[in-house]
């Protein structure tokens, strides 16, 4: 089976490597986002999957857009291969390349790889959102890309149990791993005819769709029970820490766990500092915080932070 690999981040390359080692697939063609100036001096910044085309030798094609830029008559995109493959690309994909073709362009139409249990946390942040909202289990979904985003019929679905103390980058590298094998099965059974597509059903009251992370998902209410926060912080780590103010200076929270701590400590209020890290009230229980990064600084343990910056009890988050 000849396909198209879509994708950007490195969470697609667990699936783009299974593609390339299994002997009945063929990456025809690779397309991803163009590189984007930064660090010092602004050097080009190329995607993961970019990187990972290149080394592997493969035809790769930087975009910016797809739907608008490029159509079926377009030399840069290799149309005579059987399926499209899409992975965290950030790219709508037209309908003359996701829509199944029997007896013309992409004969099985485009397949996506979604990290969640769909119609569940639809959405571009569902690894985040499966920890923050306390979910005892999440998993990957196959679905035929539709014009709705990951609204498109289900293929295979596969579940994983979230562990205690599970991050965003933990859980996210289980769900890549697991979504790799679940394309190829897919893509196999497309080609055996034994798939039989599920379409999502628009009433069904576990439809659940929910934003990306943004600055105010990211800020910490201390009013809130120490275990909701303990997921923020997991779910948010490590590529969007959750943070909160002190005396006016941002803080991001990289580790937390909930403490003991008095009942009538007003939330954001630090009752503790030792070795072991800096414990604030919450509006019910308490978080000790265990590794911070204040901004501006690296990595430290709360410990540390404390001793720079003299906190003693009574001192408060904003």
């Amino acid at each position: 089976m000849r396909v198209i690999a879509v994708g950007t981040p490195a969470f697609a390359l667990p699936t783009f490597d299974a593609l390339h080692e299994a002997p009945d697939v063929e990456i025809a063609q690779v397309i991803t986002k163009a590189e984007h100036p930064g660090g010092r001096g602004l050097k080009p910044i190329y995607p993961p999957v970019y990187e990972w085309a290149r080394d592997k030798g493969l035809p790769v094609v930087q975009l910016e857009k797809l739907a608008r830029a490029y159509d079926a008559a377009s030399s840069e995109v290799d149309v005579s291969v059987d399926a499209v493959v899409v992975v965290a690309s950030a790219f709508f994909v037209p309908a003359w390349l996701r829509e199944p073709q029997p007896d013309g362009l992409v004969k099985y139409g485009a397949v996506n790889l979604h990290p969640s249990l769909l119609p569940e946390l639809r959405g571009p942040a569902p690894v985040n959102w499966a920890i923050i909202e306390g979910y005892a289990e999440t998993g990957v979904t196959t679905i035929r890309l539709a014009e709705e985003l990951d609204a498109g019929d289900v293929l295979l679905q596969e579940r994983l149990a979230i562990a205690p103390g599970e991050t965003a980058g933990s859980l996210a590298e289980k769900l890549a791993r697991l979504g790799a094998r679940v394309v190829v099965d897919t893509l196999r059974g497309l080609a055996r005819g034994d798939i039989r597509a599920r379409p999502q059903d628009p009433n069904e009251a576990n439809i659940l769709y929910r934003p990306k992370i943004t600055a105010d998902v990211r800020a910490v209410d201390w009013s809130e029970p120490a275990a909701k926060l303990e997921r923020l912080v997991q779910g948010l780590y490590p590529d969007a820490p959750a943070r909160a103010s002190l005396a006016g200076e941002l803080v991001q929270i990289l580790g937390a766990e909930p403490a003991e701590g008095p009942a009538d400590a007003a939330p954001g209020t630090i009752t503790a500092v030792d070795e072991a890290g800096v414990v604030a009230a919450c509006g019910e229980g308490a978080l000790k915080l265990t590794r911070v990064k204040p901004a501006g600084r690296g990595e430290m343990t709360a410990h540390a932070f404390a001793l720079g910056r003299r906190l003693a009890t009574g001192d408060r988050f904003d």
